[in-house]
């Protein structure tokens, strides 16, 4: 079972009481596990005004993470030692950017639209910038983009309904960087109800009570809508946030559902992205909202 850990960093410290919760079971007999993890001191990544809407992040190496907020086509590199933007250009006009993965020397953003930016060389003063208008629109709203390495595609995973328009499932789609077009088939797809399942044995979590107090409307688009996704570097499984109720669901690479990992606390303004260093270990951004700064929570995930 996978299990998280905070590690200190960063700029501002505030109270330990921030519960990350860690749910698992399996197919055959669903045994449900939480564990709550309190450090002793927990600190978070204040970012300045210009990444206050941080829609996406992705990791240049173990330091330095790549940035965009949604509101302007600009690449941001934030360096974590120094704990402030060291290097910003523009590659779009304005628009709604919602998520940013690196691919060897070339970054892919993705707009709630559907149209994939790619920056060829872009840390580069030769970068060059290419659109791909895909199938998807803004109906489907698209909000995460991960890379799959050992399958060469872009994952793109849909907030709203997929193509298919089933309100049961969140689907997620792959864009093939070999022809650089989108299959208009899922490659993924995150049932709900299996998302519902997890919670219904764990009565005595709080958290858990509120989670199923939700369902009670049987409307599963208002408990879990995908907001970031991004791809372990060693397991290559999937994890797909959602802002909603600050959850994230763990696929393994065949697609099945393998964990839920919840997570509390008053720093999770609005969490919009979620990226994995080269070393493995776990970040989560969060926009601002109505008042204050985003941030970016830094966590360890160990299988």
């Amino acid at each position: 079972m996978g299990k998280l850990f905070l590690i200190l960093l960063a700029t501002v410290a505030f109270s330990c009481n921030n519960p990350i919760k860690n749910s698992n079971n399996s197919d055959d007999n669903r045994k449900e596990e939480n564990t709550v993890i309190e450090p002793e001191n927990l600190k978070v990544y204040d970012l300045p005004s210009s990444l206050k809407e941080i829609s996406g992040i992705s990791f240049l190496d173990n330091k330095i993470i790549l940035a965009i907020q949604d509101e302007k086509g600009i690449l941001y590199q934030y360096d974590l030692n120094q704990q402030k933007i060291v290097k910003e250009y523009e590659f779009g006009k304005e628009g709604d950017y919602e998520d940013v993965v690196r691919v060897n020397k070339d970054v892919y953003i993705v707009t709630s639209n559907g149209t994939v930016f790619q920056i060829k060389d872009f840390d580069s003063e030769n970068r060059q910038v290419k659109k791909f208008k895909t199938a998807l629109n803004e109906d489907n709203d698209i909000e995460g983009l991960g890379y799959e390495p050992q399958k060469n595609r872009l994952l793109l995973a849909v907030k709203e309904k997929g193509m298919d328009a089933d309100e049961s499932t969140k689907e997620i789609y792959a864009f093939n960087l070999s022809t650089m077009k989108l299959d208009n088939a899922a490659a993924y797809s995150i049932n709900l109800s299996e998302i519902e399942a997890y919670f219904k044995g764990d009565a005595l979590e709080e958290s858990s009570k509120k989670f199923l107090k939700a369902l009670g409307n049987r409307n599963m688009n208002k408990v879990f809508k995908s907001s970031a996704l991004t791809v372990h570097p060693t397991t290559n499984k999937i994890f797909v946030l959602s802002s909603i109720n600050n959850l994230v669901a763990v696929l393994n690479p065949d697609g099945k559902l393998s964990e839920i990992i919840q997570f509390e606390g008053k720093e999770y303004k609005q969490p919009e992205g979620i990226a994995f260093s080269e070393d493995g270990k776990l970040f989560i951004s969060n926009e601002a909202g109505k008042n204050g700064k985003g941030n970016i929570i830094e966590l360890k995930y160990a299988e």
